[in-house]
């Protein structure tokens, strides 16, 4: 009788424990899915927030433009976001020691990418309006995936040369003066600047290939955004005869490109990235275009072609329907 007892408490017990097990792992399940559900609306925020910052962007340098030369303004900006990086990184010590051979690798990359591609997009924003150049920047995925081609042997399928046409095309009616190409006027001179700034990120892009595998974008962007202002040096020197004291409006504006710009949104952009994935990142950023041209409409009063509307969906179609199909296309960092 005794045995049938502890028999009948032994199963009881069993019984408890394995409810219990039960109810603690459902519990768990039920905290881990209320995490990821977390996690993925902060990240849609975040994806949301950058877009707004980068759309932004091209309306703030060109209020900047008033009182700053072009490669003044990148200088600063650039400075800004380096403190801002510092800040963040170093009492956390995720910033890796590299080599002087490697720093001056990054620096070779971060000329074309940081450098070059600031001095061009801000100078030609004086000539040309910041919804043109958002429109032009937007195709540089498409010339990035272009140049591995042409030069890198990637094989192109059919629905790639087929959104590579459509993109040219877009680029072609957004540059253009009511579909014809007019050389002599100021904001054909300001979006040839602006291809220039797309051109030096494809090189950017394919020199920061070799980085990827050997440090995190956030270290990597740490230490490029460190070589490019000894970089900047030489174009700011020319410029500085030409600096004063910044009213509020441009000083505020500066300050956004740094801060919001070159270092939270790209916070924002890669904690989105590993958890939505890169294709649903890389659709949102395709609606940077919309957010500058609406902002240049009613900040600046700009004024935009029914063709140049035309270009810009096109260039947007194809990127779209590209990004579903490459996994990861390079963007420049507004």
């Amino acid at each position: 009788m005794r045995n049938t007892n502890d028999s009948l408490k032994n199963n009881l017990n069993d019984n408890l424990n394995d409810n219990l097990n039960t109810s603690l792992t459902e519990s768990s399940n039920e905290l881990e899915i209320k995490k990821i559900h977390k996690d993925r609306i902060i990240s849609f925020i975040f994806i949301i927030l950058t877009v707004l910052f980068w759309g932004y962007s091209f309306i703030s340098t060109k209020i900047v433009l008033k009182e700053i030369p072009p490669a003044s303004i990148a200088f600063f900006r650039q400075l800004i976001a380096l403190t801002v990086l510092l800040i963040w990184l170093l009492p956390t010590k995720k910033l890796p020691k590299i080599t002087i051979r490697e720093f001056l690798q990054i620096g070779f990359a971060a000329f074309f990418g940081i450098v070059l591609y600031f001095l061009f997009e801000n100078t030609g924003l004086k000539f040309t309006g910041a919804s043109s150049a958002a429109m032009i920047v937007s195709a540089v995925p498409i010339f990035t995936l272009l140049s591995e081609v042409l030069f890198f042997k990637l094989k192109a399928t059919m629905k790639m040369i087929v959104c590579i046409s459509v993109s040219i095309a877009g680029v072609y009616l957004v540059i253009s003066v009511n579909g014809r190409l007019d050389f002599s006027s100021s904001s054909f001179y300001g979006n040839m600047l602006v291809m220039g700034a797309m051109i030096a990120w494809v090189i950017y892009t394919i020199l920061n290939k070799k980085f990827g595998s050997k440090h995190s974008s956030l270290s990597l962007t740490t230490y490029q955004t460190l070589a490019s202002i000894f970089l900047f040096l030489p174009f700011v020197v020319s410029e500085s005869s030409s600096w004063k004291a910044l009213t509020l409006i441009p000083f505020l504006n500066l300050l956004y490109l740094g801060i919001f710009c070159s270092a939270f949104a790209y916070f924002f952009f890669i904690y989105a990235s590993k958890r939505l994935g890169p294709t649903i990142s890389s659709s949102f950023l395709n609606l940077i275009p919309i957010v500058t041209v609406l902002s240049s409409f009613f900040v600046l009063g700009e004024k935009i072609a029914y063709i140049q509307i035309a270009g810009m969906f096109l260039i947007m179609i194809s990127l779209y329907f590209l990004s579903k199909k490459t996994k990861n296309i390079p963007r420049p960092t507004e």
